[in-house]
């Protein structure tokens, strides 16, 4: 009986193909429009969050506070370090870092200055999973015995004029408040035009600590803890931060960093705060949900038109075979019978042009992560390599076709009840 309805249903189709063809246009269409706004904006906003992710070290950071010092790990962050390592998945990198953004910092070479906004105190040999993920032009991280590696982004070098193995000066203002210098070897230039990466240099952790003055100490600002496998979820943050509070004296979890900075510490007492990466670009959050929603927005609507424009067009065309319907009735066919046969028919239609609209999302897909935008001012904080980099997550086409689905053939469902209750004597009178 299957194989009838089936075999009958693709013959019916091909038979209406004139009938059918606005349907199936209309849903391959918007299938493609559809997912190809998916796979973009999904792309733009991961190229986004992983640029965050460089930025600052990682997925969330560990600081802390003792009242007196500010958020510095001046002593014992090692034992901090070790109880991480302890409780992260394997292969979660764990790292420090100390960010100079304030004062005047500039890079020469023979003669050309460029200033940074942030340089970044790294050390490479713990981040590289993370530098890995860096779209570099020329070089890229490397391990000197010098500790003097120097990374920087494509606009600042072309403005240096400088390539990978030139020296260059960092000049900046130490913590007793002298000019300072230090020399430094470019080993790699990545291609960054965004807000986190134009004005940004990485520099090893030694050098930075011998330009601040730091020789005799360990001067740190923030843990970083990155997952190369992907972000971590919500829970598994929850979860690190209560295995953390069994050690040690944390604040609360919480997605606003502004809590954690208006907290008061009282003096002599030390406290750790596991700071999310969303907790410190709430602005760019909004950026996020509010793309989100104009997706959403386009989603809904495309679905709407599938759905109604598909139902209220099927209607029409199934009313008018209710000749052939009365036909089967006679034949001694039951309404339920009657009803698979046609929602084999709307749901082979559904199929079929799903899929066409499918593939051709990935095309259009493919042929706009081809055209380099990087000359689009601001445009790159979106971008992966100067392109961008959509990408498809199997659950989210899933379920929103499933929606498409689900409200195209309940739509159908009123007329078909209608229709297969019809009888031989009732279909005759419906022509007539």
């Amino acid at each position: 009986m299957k194989s009838l309805n089936f075999n009958f249903a693709v013959k019916s189709l091909f038979s209406r193909a004139k009938q059918y063809r606005s349907l199936f246009s209309v849903c391959a269409v918007g299938v493609c429009i559809m997912l190809s706004v998916l796979m973009v904006t999904d792309g733009m906003l991961d190229s986004m969050m992983e640029k965050m992710r460089q930025y600052y070290g990682g997925d969330y950071m560990m600081l802390a506070d003792d009242g007196t010092a500010g958020c510095y790990f001046l002593e014992a962050y090692e034992e901090l370090i070790a109880a991480l390592k302890e409780i992260l998945p394997k292969g979660t990198e764990v790292s420090y870092r100390y960010k100079k953004d304030s004062g005047d910092k500039s890079l020469f070479f023979e003669g050309v200055s460029v200033k940074q906004r942030s340089v970044q105190g790294v050390d490479f040999s713990l981040e590289e999973a993370l530098f890995e993920k860096f779209t570099f032009v020329e070089g890229g991280i490397e391990i000197r015995e010098g500790h003097d590696a120097l990374l920087i982004s494509e606009p600042a070098a072309k403005k240096l004029g400088v390539h990978i193995g030139d020296s260059v000066v960092l000049l900046m203002q130490s913590v007793f408040g002298y000019q300072n210098t230090v020399t430094l070897v470019v080993t790699g230039i990545f291609q960054d035009t965004s807000v986190f990466g134009m004005y940004t240099s990485y520099v090893d952790y030694k050098a930075l600590m011998a330009a601040l003055g730091f020789d005799q100490m360990n001067a740190i600002d923030k843990i970083c803890v990155y997952y190369p496998s992907g972000a971590p979820s919500k829970r598994e943050i929850a979860r690190v931060q209560s295995e953390l509070e069994k050690r040690f004296d944390m604040f609360p979890l919480s997605y606003d960093k502004s809590a954690w900075q208006d907290y008061e510490v009282p003096e002599g007492k030390k406290v750790y705060a596991l700071v999310p990466l969303a907790a410190n670009v709430s602005d760019l959050q909004k950026l996020s949900k509010a793309l989100r929603a104009i997706v959403a927005m386009i989603v809904i609507m495309l679905v709407l038109i599938i759905s109604v424009g598909i139902s209220s067009t099927f209607r029409v065309i199934i009313l008018k075979r209710a000749v052939e319907s009365g036909t089967f009735r006679a034949l001694g066919m039951k309404p339920a019978g009657l009803m698979l046969l046609y929602f084999t028919e709307i749901l082979l239609l559904l199929v079929s042009a799903s899929a066409l609209g499918f593939a051709a999302s990935l095309v259009i897909a493919k042929i706009a992560s081809t055209y380099n935008l990087s000359f689009v001012s601001g445009f790159d904080l979106f971008l992966t390599g100067g392109h961008l980099s959509p990408v498809l997550y199997a659950g989210e086409a899933a379920c929103l076709l499933a929606v498409i689905f689900v409200t195209t053939l309940g739509a159908v469902l009123f007329t078909l009840r209608k229709l297969v209750h019809i009888s031989p004597v009732g279909a005759l009178a419906t022509v007539t």
